[in-house]
C-alpha cells in the first residue's frame, strides 16, 4: 500500500493509484476520499486499468522501471511536509488569533498540537481557521492530519520521554474547554 498525502500533485496521485496491487472499488474509494479534486482523473485511470486488464507487472516494461517509479514516488512524498500554519503565531499574536476565532486558547492549542480528529470539525470552522492563519484549507488539513505533536517545552523539561496525546473529537474538545452553547452555535454556523 502506498503512503498517501493530501497535498500530493495529480501526477503523483495517479502514479500511486496505478501501482496499487488491486484497483478495486475500496481502493478507488480511498483515493477519491483523499483527493476529491482529482475525481474525474482517478475514475478515468481506474476505467483504463480495468479495460486494459493489465496487472502491475504488465503496467511497466520491466521490474527496474517499476522500482525507479516507486522510488521516485516515495521521494516525492517524503520531500513534502505539511507546514505548521500556527508557526507565525506566538505569545500575544497566538492569543489574538484565538480571540479573532472567538474560541478559548485551549481550543487553538489543541489545533496547533494536532489533538483534534479532523473529520469531526465543521468545514466552516476549518475555513475560518485557515483564513485567520493565512493559509489554505488544504494546507491546514495536511497539517492537522499529521500525528499529534509533543510540545517542545514539555519535551525539554520532562524527566522521561513524553508521549503524544490521543486525538479527540471536536465536540469533546469544546466541552472540555468550557465553550458555552452560544459559542458552539457561533463555531458551527459562522463563516467569519
Amino acid at each position: 500500500m502506498t503512503t498517501l498525502k493530501p497535498e500530493m500533485q495529480l501526477e503523483d496521485v495517479l502514479l500511486a493509484f496505478s501501482v496499487e496491487p488491486v484497483h478495486d472499488k475500496p481502493t478507488l474509494d480511498r483515493y477519491l476520499a483523499l483527493y476529491p479534486q482529482y475525481t474525474e482523473d482517478l475514475i478515468d485511470l481506474s476505467l483504463d486499468l480495468r479495460i486494459e486488464g493489465r496487472g502491475i507487472s504488465e503496467a511497466f516494461e520491466d521490474e527496474a522501471t517499476f522500482q525507479r517509479a516507486l522510488e521516485q514516488l516515495r521521494r516525492a512524498g517524503a520531500s513534502r511536509s505539511a507546514a505548521n500554519p500556527f508557526e507565525a503565531f506566538r505569545g500575544t499574536s497566538f492569543a489574538s488569533l484565538a480571540d479573532s476565532l472567538r474560541v478559548p486558547r485551549s481550543v487553538l492549542i489543541a489545533f496547533r498540537d494536532r489533538l483534534v480528529i479532523v473529520s469531526s470539525v465543521p468545514q466552516l470552522f476549518l475555513a475560518r481557521i485557515a483564513r485567520a492563519a493565512h493559509t489554505t484549507v488544504a494546507d491546514l488539513l495536511a497539517y492537522l492530519n499529521l500525528p499529534p505533536a509533543v510540545a517542545g517545552a514539555i519535551n525539554y523539561k520532562a524527566d522521561v520521554k513524553p508521549t503524544s496525546s490521543e486525538k479527540v473529537p471536536f465536540e469533546a474538545l469544546l466541552d472540555s474547554s468550557g465553550v458555552t452553547p452560544e459559542q458552539k452555535a457561533d463555531i458551527y454556523t459562522s463563516s467569519d
